[in-house]
């Protein structure tokens, strides 16, 4: 086992746990998770992978600032839902992205599995920006984004990753339902 796999393993497993709870320390300890995954990725040759991670670590200062300040007069952000023009320019967009990285990959890298990692690269980017912006659809784009990263880190031996994405499937419902929950409740009076 590699040891950059080890603690981005243990690290993502905590952040997206938190992120689940809606608990703001999700973001400092992705920090960490990133770092380790972009040299560990370059490793295994999943260099959608590995550049998805410098994307996460921008979207992770991102989503700590409007965590904590992007709601109503500097507040705290609530959980909402998208409308359904931009559920379509989601799909639209990750569509497009998914070919166009596939392409590059394919044509440009030794990439092992240009196609899959994009694919999942580009909904993992999409599923991340709703995550900054507290959009309980990213649960089900992770959902549906971690089934596959089970499989393709399986095939790749990266087995400890694997079974960190299985678990990721289980949190992602988690996170799905609590954040509906959320939704449900009155604000609290300030």
């Amino acid at each position: 086992m590699n040891n950059f796999e080890i603690v981005g393993a243990i690290t993502g497993l905590l952040c997206v746990w938190l992120a689940a709870r809606q608990n703001v320390w999700t973001w400092p300890i992705a920090l960490i998770s990133v770092i380790c995954y972009f040299i560990f990725f370059y490793q295994i040759q999943l260099y959608a992978d590995m550049w998805l991670q410098v994307f996460f670590l921008g979207s992770n200062l991102y989503g700590w600032y409007e965590w904590l300040y992007g709601g109503k007069n500097k507040s705290e952000l609530p959980v909402t839902r998208l409308q359904p023009k931009q559920i379509g320019l989601v799909v639209i967009t990750g569509i497009i992205t998914s070919v166009l990285l596939a392409l590059y990959f394919q044509s440009f890298t030794d990439a092992s599995y240009p196609w899959l990692d994009s694919i999942l690269a580009a909904f993992s980017v999409l599923a991340q920006i709703l995550l900054t912006r507290k959009k309980i659809e990213n649960w089900i784009i992770w959902l549906v984004v971690d089934i596959f990263y089970v499989g393709l880190y399986w095939k790749k031996e990266a087995h400890l990753t694997a079974g960190l994405y299985f678990i990721f499937l289980i949190i992602a419902v988690q996170g799905f339902w609590e954040w509906r929950k959320s939704m449900r409740s009155p604000a609290p009076v300030v």
